[in-house]
């Protein structure tokens, strides 16, 4: 594991994933281009980080504050919905990271009993 590259992938992702906070609290628009960018970004962090007994705190803290921002403000844009699955997304890629996980260790349609 390649410590320049998870700090990269980090720092991606949440850049990208702050400009769809932002543009939700601030503007009350859903940028769908950024949350694109920061899903791409999770998928790559959570393979760099798969089995990694060491994670930083302060990253998780704002993947998750990210997320609870998403939830809370909700009501509040154009579309609720999407926002709401948007955070859902983000916690999904945080209890990943958690369990040492990647987004391609599950697949649509297919059992996970093995």
């Amino acid at each position: 594991m390649n410590e320049i590259e998870i700090n990269h992938a980090w720092k991606e992702m949440l850049h990208h994933l702050f400009d769809v906070v932002n543009g939700v609290q601030d503007g009350r628009e859903i940028r769908e281009k950024a949350f694109e960018d920061a899903e791409r970004w999770a998928r790559e962090l959570t393979k760099l980080l798969k089995g990694s007994e060491m994670l930083p705190r302060a990253f998780l803290h704002k993947l998750d504050m990210a997320a609870g921002i998403l939830e809370n403000e909700a009501p509040h844009s154009p579309d609720e919905r999407r926002v709401l699955a948007m955070s859902r997304a983000v916690r999904y890629t945080l209890g990943l990271i958690l369990w040492g996980q990647c987004h391609d260790d599950y697949k649509p349609g297919v059992p996970r009993a093995r």
